[in-house]
């Protein structure tokens, strides 16, 4: 048996597993109270297997302002106490997060040591005093009490990511000259007294979420985690959670797919080898050999699975089973963080269950039909493997030699490589089910004739868009896409000019940097990279900068000349760029209606056109498109 299925403590309790699903917000919850679609959303998680679930962090304190749900009152306790219920038949241990988010709030009072802003665009927060530091301690304990009451079985206090115990802790942000300030005892002085108030309120364990650092000069490091983890292991916490990064450097705390799995490793085992309890690993540890070689090489007793989860609930279960290759795969994309992010509901760009557990079905057809999805990017892939499963006669068409449509030419970017692990999983699960797949193979009105299907699915996706320059029909003019493909020969030394920064361009300028091409990216509006995620985005331009990619923005190209590149400012000021190439990556159109006026298709045939065949937009929307296509034919 894996060690990942072997039972561990958690001080009084036991642990059937030791996979614990971590906490992140959801945004499902209705002004701070649970709601239905809350309760089904970890209901899902516990019926994958896993061992314990960290409900995500609840707000302490009543005068914070947030999207998440509360724990500041009794008034929240019957909503905290249906999860708890609703969990009980899945032998899973159950924890709740309990959260103060200091000065990282979008919204109401900022609070934190010391009147130091988040960044330039946020307020100064305002410093606490220490009768308001004293409240927000109580505060912790309150709420602890409401936990037990509600019947969880053990508590976590978020005291990373920059959230107000971890802001305490930080050098560069804590400029305090009392007790709460200067030394690492006294900066750490406020999250012992959470830890000791929270043990002395209630009987449940206590998990400490620390980091092992917040990756940013002058800022907290890990010699100073293990410290903190020796303070906290004395104060009468259960078990650390070691985690890292700050609201400012995120691309530590929630990893893109460009960041290796595993970075977190160094630091949870620093922190494993000074203390005696028992410590949890996080990032990107949803590699099952990978989580197995954390707990083999005792570098970490528990492993976090956070976004892995929401991708793909019954991990546990598959892996437990040794069915590895049916995991649905977490590509660290974001989505799901990006959304909640700006106060929507949690999505996942490869699972489209996720935020409708509540009235997710995939009932079998009434009637099976003969379906024929034409284009196999993220809706059509999504669209086959629903109707399928539905028990309908699925065929997928597409035009290229290789599956994915659009998530071929992005996973062909260094950055972007864990987009085809997704089309691949897409692909065997199709062969498993049965869809008759065809590749290479353009639809026309006579394959539709031949075919004779009852629905069509068009999910074409999109073409580049061709604006009206001056020489952009040129020799040396190309579409991105060829450049990603390597079908244009790119060498050291070529000066290629990348014509629009959006995820194409700079995923274009990235590959053919890396080949030691010259590269300059022209964009007219103020920056590079708008429509990616953005944690993914900040990761992907300061690699473009590092690399000497060259960023030019609110400049228009006007014209294009064999070796030139015209271009002009916005007060029409002209400018020149020597070119060898130039890669076109300026926006998309959607190519559904041509596709079906094509097709000419006859009566009693139903048609759906979505995805990007019908409007072009992210990846999490057309694959939900593609599920609804497919669950409801």
């Amino acid at each position: 048996m894996s060690v990942l299925f072997t039972p561990v403590r958690l001080g009084p309790l036991t642990l059937k597993n030791r996979l614990v699903m971590a906490p992140m917000g959801t945004c499902l919850d209705n002004g701070g109270f649970i709601t239905d679609d809350t309760v089904a959303y970890y209901r899902r998680r516990a019926e994958g297997g896993v061992g314990a679930i960290t409900v995500e962090g609840c707000l302490v304190s009543s005068d914070t302002v947030g999207p998440e749900p509360r724990i500041s009152g009794p008034e929240y306790l019957p909503g905290l106490r249906r999860v708890v219920e609703a969990l009980r038949p899945y032998d899973v241990t159950v924890g709740v997060q309990l959260m103060h988010p200091g000065r990282q709030v979008v919204d109401g009072p900022s609070v934190a040591p010391s009147p130091v802003p988040l960044n330039s665009a946020s307020p100064v927060p305002h410093a606490l005093t220490v009768p308001e530091i004293e409240r927000i301690v109580a505060d912790y304990a309150r709420a602890a009490r409401y936990a037990q009451e509600a019947g969880y079985d053990y508590l976590e206090v978020h005291g990373a990511h920059g959230y107000l115990p971890s802001n305490f802790l930080s050098p560069q942000h804590n400029h305090r000259t009392d007790a709460y300030g200067g030394s690492l005892e006294n900066r750490a002085r406020f999250s012992v007294e959470v830890a000791r108030a929270i043990v002395a309120a209630c009987d449940l364990p206590l998990v400490w979420r620390l980091n092992g650092t917040d990756a940013e000069p002058g800022g907290f490091d890990p010699e100073s985690a293990v410290a903190v983890a020796r303070m906290l292991e004395a104060a009468g916490v259960a078990s650390i959670s070691v985690s890292s990064g700050t609201w400012l450097t995120l691309q530590e705390t929630l990893a893109p797919m460009s960041v290796p799995r595993g970075h977190m490793r160094p630091l949870v085992r620093a922190v494993k080898q000074a203390v005696s309890l028992p410590v949890m690993a996080v990032g990107r540890l949803d590699d099952p050999e990978l989580a197995e070689s954390v707990v083999e090489r005792g570098e970490a007793d528990l492993v976090l699975l956070g976004r892995g989860l929401i991708a793909e609930p019954d991990w546990p279960l598959l892996v437990r089973e040794g069915r590895r290759d049916e995991l649905r795969p977490c590509i660290a994309c974001n989505a799901c963080v990006d959304l909640v992010g700006r106060g929507e509901r949690a999505r996942c760009s490869v699972n489209p269950e996720v935020g409708r557990e509540l009235t997710w079905e995939v009932e079998p057809a009434a009637r099976p039909r003969r379906v024929m999805v034409v284009g196999s990017g993220p809706a059509g892939l999504e669209a086959a493997r629903l109707a399928r499963l539905r028990g309908h006669e699925v065929s997928l068409w597409e035009r290229d030699a290789e599956l994915g449509g659009k998530l071929e030419v992005a996973g062909l970017a260094p950055s972007k490589r864990e987009v085809l692990r997704f089309r691949e999983h897409q692909a065997r699960r199709l062969a498993v089910l049965g869809v008759e797949i065809h590749t290479s193979a353009p639809v026309s009105a006579g394959t539709v004739a031949a075919e004779r299907p009852d629905v069509v699915v068009v999910a074409t996706g999109a073409d580049p868009l061709v604006p009206p320059i001056p020489g952009i029909d040129g020799p040396t003019v190309h579409d991105a896409q060829r450049l990603l493909r390597g079908e244009i020969e790119v060498g050291a030394g070529t000066r290629l000019v990348v014509v629009g920064g959006s995820a194409t361009g700079c995923e274009t300028a990235e590959l053919v940097r890396a080949r030691g091409a010259e590269v300059t990216i022209v964009e007219m509006r103020g920056s590079i990279g708008r429509g990616i995620e953005a944690i993914t985005r900040r990761q992907l331009v300061r690699q473009l900068k590092k690399a000497g990619v060259e960023v030019l923005t609110r400049a228009t190209v006007v014209g294009i000349e064999p070796g030139v590149v015209h271009w002009q400012e916005t007060d029409g000021t002209a400018h020149a760029l020597d070119a060898d190439l130039v890669a076109l990556a300026i926006g998309w159109r959607p190519t559904g209606s041509d596709v079906t006026a094509g097709l000419e298709l006859g009566e009693g045939i139903e048609v759906r056109v979505l995805g990007d065949a019908d409007s072009p937009a992210d990846f999490v929307r057309a694959v939900n498109a593609g599920a609804d296509a497919g669950l409801s034919v």
